[in-house]
Formats: structure tokens, C-alpha cells, sequence
């Protein structure tokens, strides 16, 4: 005996749930300068502050880090730009931080870049002010405002 249109349309929406949540994207980062280097963990948030905040790598060392907005660490000290995150778009002078090496001092960048989030709210590319390290990045979600 075959299958009833109930069914039927119960397996189409099972089956279009799982297509959707396996192709959603993986946060990932990958370092297109000085060295080719991809990371597959990690991810961004948006704190109630105004501050987008990204990481992708290991906590105690990560690959990529980066914000944007007022709650930047160092900001003021590195002259760095405090304008909220407003959403997709490109923020100059931002606080970026490459590490490539086994501790801080070693394979490390450093510094104010430009950091453009694109459209769909999750991925972008960065670049360091110094064009000494860029790439591009993945959240896997667009992060959620508090």
C-alpha cells in the first residue's frame, strides 16, 4: 500500500528541514595572508553593548580575532574606531588580531584593519590597515541581537 498525501507532505517538510540544517554554514576562517591557513570553529556574537565580537580557532590562542564597536578592548589606546555595529556593511579601522605561531609573539599580526560583513549578515573578509595579514570568515549564523 502506498503512502497518503499527509505523508507524503510530512516526509517533503522532514526531508526540506534536514537539506536546511545540513547546508547551513560551518564558522570557519580562512587566512588567505601572510600563510594559507583554514579554521572550522568559532563564531560571532553581538553583545548589548553594540559590539560585534568574532573568534575562530582555539580559545587560549585563536587563529582570527576581531571587533567592532564601543566595547573593543584597547580602543582607545589603539585609536581604533567605537561606531556600533549597524549590520552588514564595511568598518574601517578596526581592531584585528592574526595568530599563526604556537604563543602571541611568534607568527602573530596585529592591528587597526577593515573588516566588511557581507549581506547575509555571517561571512566577510578582513584586512589589516598594514595589508600584512586578510582573509575571509564565516559565523556559520548571523549572530542574534541581545
Amino acid at each position: 500500500m502506498g503512502l497518503d498525501w499527509k505523508q507524503l507532505a510530512a516526509a517533503s517538510i522532514a526531508g526540506g528541514a534536514f537539506t536546511i540544517l545540513c547546508s547551513a554554514a560551518q564558522p570557519s576562517v580562512t587566512i588567505e595572508k601572510p600563510k594559507a591557513r583554514t579554521v572550522t570553529s568559532g563564531g560571532c556574537r553581538i553583545l548589548s553593548d553594540g559590539t560585534f565580537s568574532g573568534v575562530w580557532g582555539p580559545s587560549q590562542l585563536p587563529t582570527l580575532a576581531f571587533t567592532i564597536g564601543p566595547g573593543s578592548t584597547m580602543a582607545d589606546q589603539m585609536h581604533a574606531n567605537k561606531a556600533k555595529y549597524t549590520g552588514p556593511g564595511r568598518y574601517p579601522n578596526e581592531i584585528v588580531a592574526v595568530y599563526l605561531g604556537k604563543t602571541a609573539l611568534e607568527d602573530s599580526y596585529l592591528g587597526l584593519g577593515t573588516v566588511v560583513i557581507a549581506s547575509d549578515g555571517h561571512s566577510g573578509t578582513f584586512t589589516l590597515n598594514d595589508g600584512s595579514a586578510s582573509g575571509h570568515f564565516d559565523c556559520g549564523a548571523a549572530p542574534s541581537r541581545p
